[in-house]
Parts: structure tokens; C-alpha cells; sequence
């Protein structure tokens, strides 16, 4: 007979308190839904918030399904942000759009470093700063690449001093990365290796950013059936009759489960191992959620 692993108690409801919520996680692991999960949860929690994206806003569109209406839906394109980046120094919108028009100023700006996360950072910048939302959520790249997009404001600050350039940055990290305007939020699979790396993510993020994860959302965890349904499974599955043979098949499956929830198990305790505020999971569906179902289990505080 399998070891049966319960489930946890659920933990208790976690809430974000930074006006900003950098999302993050390895591609597949729901990192998307869990941004959109957090924004219609601050929403229901009364507050205006965004849920904000960079070039394509199809993921978001497809997690947000119909509870789009709850929330603005931002989607940011890097031409757009690389103007109003430019009108800020310059101080005129019309300059910036025909320096970027250029097509020799276009191949010029696309190989400088770095320059695309920071001009969106600073639209997201703006963004905050134009106070209509109190939470805004940000759909970030996959997992290391996140530590690239907020180690460039501080860059840019260190290598271009005192410039326009360089003062943005320094506004940037000061206004929507710094510990206290933002929190990370990271999203990983009930995988021991994928929690694996997650655990050397978060240790990154705290000796280069020198900030710690907020909240890791451990996805898709599985729990054992109950303790009675692989002895009900067994002994019916010794009939020689119809049920017989779909017992059999029912009690493979019992036994795959009881396998995959040792796994959730073990990666749970690894994951809260982590150096980060809090690790919260959510559990196995036959289906991928919706943001609003994600949000409802942030709220409860689910575990898996």
C-alpha cells in the first residue's frame, strides 16, 4: 500500500503591502495567472489595482478572462516607453517620436544594453506615480531574467552618474524597486528540481538585490487520495467482473497520485526552506485555473 501524505492546514491569508508587486517564475509554471490572481485579489480587497504586461497582453487577456472588468489591464510597448522615456530627458514628446523614427537612431538605440527593460520600467514608474492605482502588479520575464530587469535602474545610476539617464534610474530604483515601494512575488511547481532552482533564485535576488521574495507561491501541488480509497480500490479490483477492471485502473491511478503527492511534499519543505517572507501553495486542478479562482485561494490562504 502507498504512504498517504495529508494535506497542510491551510495557511493563513497572506497580503502584499507594497504599492508595486514584481511577479516572476520559469516559463509554464502559471507565473502569469498567479499576477493576474493577485491583482483581482487586491481589487476585491477594495483597492484600484493594474495588472501590467510588456509588449504582448495575450497571457494576461487569457488569465483574466472574463474578470478583465475588475481590473485595468495594462499593456506597455517598448516603442511607446522608449518616446516617453526620451520626452522626459528631452522635454518634448514631438523630438523623442522623430529621434526614434530615425532608422539609423532605431539601430543605434536597439544596441545599447539593457535600454529596453529600462524604458519600461520607467512607464512603469510613471505609472505609479500618477497615484491611480494602489496595487500594481507586474508581469515579469522568467525566472533570471527578473534579476536583470531590476538590477538596471541602480546601473544605470552607477555608470551615468549624475546625466538624465542616470537620474532616472536613480527615480526608478527609488520609487517602484526599492524595499518598501516593491515586493517580489516568485512562482514555482511542486517539482523538487524546479524548487531547487527557485531556492537558488531567491538566494540571488537577496546578495544582488538585497531583497528577499515576498511570497513564493508553490503551483500545482498534489495531495493523496484519502486514506480508505486504495483499500476500496484493491479489494475491488480482485472482481472478474466490469468493476474489477475499472478498479484496477482506479488504483494505478490512487498509487500514481500517492507517488506524486511524496513529491509535493518533500518540494513543499524545500520551498519553505527558502530565504523569503512567506510560501504559500495552491493545488492541482484537472484544468489550468483562472485568475479569479487563483485569487480566491490567495485570499484563503490554500495549501496544498
Amino acid at each position: 500500500m502507498p504512504s498517504i501524505v495529508t494535506a497542510s492546514p491551510p495557511a493563513p491569508p497572506f497580503h502584499l503591502k507594497a504599492p508595486v508587486v514584481f511577479v516572476t517564475g520559469k516559463g509554464g509554471v502559471g507565473k502569469t495567472t498567479v499576477a493576474a490572481g493577485l491583482a483581482i485579489q487586491a481589487a476585491r480587497a477594495g483597492q484600484t489595482a493594474a495588472l501590467v504586461e510588456f509588449d504582448d497582453g495575450q497571457a494576461g487577456a487569457r488569465a483574466l478572462g472574463r474578470d478583465v472588468s475588475e481590473i485595468a489591464h495594462v499593456v506597455v510597448i517598448y516603442d511607446k516607453a522608449l518616446v516617453e522615456a526620451l520626452a522626459s530627458v528631452l522635454g518634448s514628446r514631438i523630438l523623442a517620436r522623430a529621434i526614434v523614427s530615425q532608422r539609423a537612431i532605431r539601430r543605434m538605440v536597439r544596441a545599447v544594453p539593457a535600454l529596453r527593460e529600462f524604458a519600461l520600467l520607467e512607464r512603469v514608474r510613471a505609472l505609479a506615480a500618477e497615484h491611480k492605482y494602489q496595487r500594481i502588479v507586474v508581469d515579469l520575464p522568467s525566472s533570471g531574467h527578473a534579476l536583470d530587469w531590476l538590477r538596471v535602474p541602480k546601473a544605470f545610476e552607477r555608470f551615468l552618474g549624475n546625466s538624465p539617464l542616470g537620474n532616472m534610474g536613480k527615480s526608478i530604483h527609488r520609487e517602484i524597486v526599492a524595499p518598501g515601494r516593491a515586493e517580489i512575488v516568485v512562482v514555482t511547481l511542486a517539482e523538487p528540481l524546479v524548487v531547487k532552482e527557485t531556492e537558488e533564485l531567491c538566494r540571488r535576488m537577496r546578495s544582488e538585490l538585497g531583497i528577499a521574495p515576498a511570497l513564493v507561491v508553490v503551483n500545482r501541488t498534489v495531495v493523496a487520495d484519502p486514506e480508505g480509497a486504495w483499500s476500496a480500490a484493491k479489494e475491488l479490483s480482485t472482481s472478474e467482473d466490469g468493476v474489477g477492471a475499472a478498479a484496477r485502473e482506479l488504483l494505478q491511478i490512487i498509487e500514481a497520485r500517492a507517488e506524486q503527492a511524496e513529491d509535493t511534499a518533500y518540494a513543499f519543505g524545500l520551498a519553505r526552506a527558502m530565504d523569503a517572507g512567506h510560501v504559500m501553495s495552491l493545488p492541482d486542478t484537472p484544468n489550468d485555473p483562472v485568475a479569479s479562482q487563483v485569487a480566491q485561494w490567495l485570499s484563503s490562504g490554500a495549501s496544498g
